[in-house]
């Protein structure tokens, strides 16, 4: 666990079409009601998805794609372009920047972290997060991901938000997700594809993370 002299520190896995930055300030509300507790470290996905430039928010990021240069959350292929990059980015950013209590993520972000979570299994030198924090997660559809999703339940603690109104990962998907884990933590939100951060969701998310400090 968890000193008491030290707020747990988070990583945090964005969404598709995110960067560290844009899922930095979508997670204003959730970071404000959690800053006596934890505190979140955000990196950026390897892969810049072409043509994404906005002279707004930037170029836009991904952690694996579905074909030669985007990403399709239900297209099932047997392409995941990137996607060891990704594994190895993360392995390197434990390395340089942790050791981290837990992971928050968010949509594609959530559904690579279900994978993790898998590998902690059986790399537990190298993952070796105490919790995880998924909204908007999912199972990846990609052929390859198949292997991470045995019968055998992930055992570490988890804390899953579920919009029910997401158009973008439906609510079953988000609910399936949640049964690969054993014993999941459930925050459900009337909304759709973001943070919720009520004061609902502030209660569950608080007394979920008490567990660790």
């Amino acid at each position: 666990m968890a000193s008491p002299e030290r707020k747990l520190k988070i990583l945090c896995l964005h969404g598709y079409r995110q960067c560290g930055v844009t899922f930095r300030e979508r997670t204003g509300a959730l970071r404000k009601m959690l800053k006596s507790m934890a505190e979140f470290v955000f990196v950026t996905a390897p892969h810049a998805i072409p043509g994404s430039e906005d002279l707004e928010i930037g170029k836009q990021y991904g952690w694996w794609f579905s074909d030669s240069s985007c990403y399709d959350c239900n297209a099932e292929t047997c392409v995941d372009i990137g996607f060891d990059d990704s594994v190895e980015f993360l392995r390197r950013v434990l390395k340089e920047q942790g050791p981290f209590d837990g992971v928050l993520a968010f949509s594609q972000g959530a559904s690579f972290l279900g994978m993790l979570c898998r590998m902690q299994m059986s790399e537990p030198e190298v993952f070796n997060f105490k919790f995880v924090l998924l909204v908007a997660g999912f199972r990846s559809l990609q052929e390859a991901h198949q292997r991470y999703y045995s019968a055998a339940k992930m055992t570490i603690p988890s804390l899953h938000m579920i919009g029910d109104t997401d158009k973008v990962i439906v609510s079953s998907r988000s609910d399936e997700f949640a049964e690969m884990f054993e014993n999941p933590d459930i925050i459900r939100h009337p909304g759709g594809h973001f943070i919720a951060a009520s004061s609902a969701q502030k209660d569950g998310f608080k007394s979920f993370l008490k567990r660790f400090v």
